[in-house]
């Protein structure tokens, strides 16, 4: 995108205003109505326009274990499996940040191709939404859910629980078997849960695992990132200090940063894909231009953000406010240097360790141990088994720059050496594809984790 469109999305941003669970399995609490009451029915694909204009079908559950209360909805038609397909969300992600192609097609969710971001080029013949139950939800503190102290990622595995315990008993149907799918950050909370969920809920069952754009965690160098790009790393911290313009500059350029930048190497090579980022004042110099384009949906991605952040109940904190958004990154710093080894019985890691101090807790951490003395080459090891019945399947685009593709690449090889061929599977999308490649090429994501179950 050019500076000016980027100055543009900006200003709008502004102008609207963006700035210890105990133990034991409990049933959830829900402020909407009492969990044995079957209150509704999923929402049913052919009523699928925008994920935003399904905020009159939120439902809010309390979890007693952790105080955390979350918005969820609940849509599809489990034409072909009962089985829910759990999103967790990124770093600054709402739940109507989905593309919305991506979970499902012309064909069973007509009225989609209404909206500006469609693309007619992405409307493949796969359906998740058609085919299983797919349960979207927000981190607490966003929305009409209040921040209560910090959020670990065992907190948040916890109140996913939670949540399909509300789920079932709102709906009537069954949450017993699970496939977490997670993006960026939210592959970090979809691995807890993966690993947290069997031990402390045997009674449900996690099939798959997709992890778009990943990492295993646990870098032995004490550096934070699992990424060589230092412009990211900038960027970030930008966005986190107390200059409200700069803050607003840094997120902007973070959320076109997902997209590849013109010229920007493959990290299939090995070569480190890295920029930088200067401050000064209130604007950012990047060393490189980005490419944020109407042709690489980053033009329709920004504006959608856009209306979802000042739709109800999201723009009560538009979208996700600096407290959570500070939360989420240092939960991804914590996890990128911190390893545990064991799941307890009450959502809790246990065996935690750090190559640094974290920033909020060591029950943050991954699954694996990295060693990244090589950055272009990081080979993870020792990852934590998981009791799940499928695989491991990592999407990814070779230009991925929040967490460089190599990385993927390295927890699907520690898996697949450590627990038998097979056990992880790495799909990367051929062509020009970044961090953001589910938004890139929604349809063709969608066929891969379709693949994937």
């Amino acid at each position: 995108m050019k500076r000016g469109v980027a100055a543009f999305f900006a200003a709008v941003l502004l102008a609207t205003g963006c700035h210890g669970a105990s133990s034991g399995i409990l049933s959830a609490t829900s402020s909407a109505s009492p969990p044995s009451a079957l209150t509704s029915s999923p929402v049913p694909c052919s009523q699928i326009s925008t994920l935003r204009s399904l905020h009159s079908d939120l439902k809010y559950v309390t979890n007693p274990r952790t105080g955390d209360e979350i918005e969820y909805v609940v849509i599809g038609d489990a034409a072909v499996s009962n089985e829910v397909l759990v999103m967790f969300p990124g770093t600054g992600q709402i739940l109507p940040s989905w593309p919305v192609q991506m979970l499902t097609n012309s064909t069973y969710s007509p009225e989609i191709v209404n909206d500006d971001g469609y693309k007619a080029s992405e409307d493949g013949s796969v359906s998740l939404c058609h085919d299983y139950y797919i349960a979207l939800f927000d981190y607490p503190g966003v929305g009409e859910s209040p921040l209560n102290g910090s959020v670990t990622s065992d907190m948040i595995a916890n109140d996913v629980d939670a949540m399909l315990t509300d789920a079932s008993a709102k709906f009537g149907i069954s949450t017993r078997v699970v496939d977490p799918i997670g993006w960026s950050l939210g592959t970090m909370e979809a691995m807890k849960y993966t690993f947290l969920s069997p031990a402390a809920n045997p009674a449900r069952t996690i099939h798959n695992l997709v992890l778009i754009a990943t990492y295993g965690g646990g870098n032995e160098s004490g550096e934070s990132g699992g990424d060589p790009a230092t412009c990211q790393g900038q960027l970030f911290g930008y966005s986190l200090g107390t200059n409200a313009t700069l803050a607003q500059h840094a997120k902007t350029d973070l959320s076109e940063l997902i997209f590849p930048y013109e010229g920007q190497t493959q990290a299939e090579s090995g070569t480190n894909s890295g920029c930088t980022a200067t401050a000064s004042g209130g604007t950012i110099t990047l060393s490189v231009t980005l490419q944020c384009t109407a042709l690489n949906n980053c033009i329709p991605f920004l504006a959608d953000s856009l209306l979802n952040d000042v739709t109800s109940p999201w723009s009560k904190t538009v979208g996700v406010d600096d407290g959570v958004f500070a939360q989420q990154r240092e939960i991804a710093h914590d996890s990128s240097l911190g390893y545990c080894t064991t799941a307890g019985s009450a959502f809790d890691s246990e065996g935690c360790t750090a190559s640094a101090t974290p920033e909020q807790s060591l029950v943050d951490g991954g699954l694996c141990q990295t060693n990244d003395s090589d950055r272009d080459l990081p080979v993870s090891s020792g990852c934590d088994p998981l009791s799940m019945t499928g695989e491991i399947t990592v999407i990814n685009g070779y230009e991925d720059l929040f967490i460089q593709w190599t990385y993927g690449q390295a927890l699907v090889n520690a898996y697949n050496t450590e627990y038998g061929a097979g056990t992880a599977n790495l799909v990367t999308y051929p062509g020009l594809a970044g961090h953001g490649v589910m938004i890139q090429h929604p349809g063709w994501t969608q066929a891969q984790i379709s693949a994937a179950l």
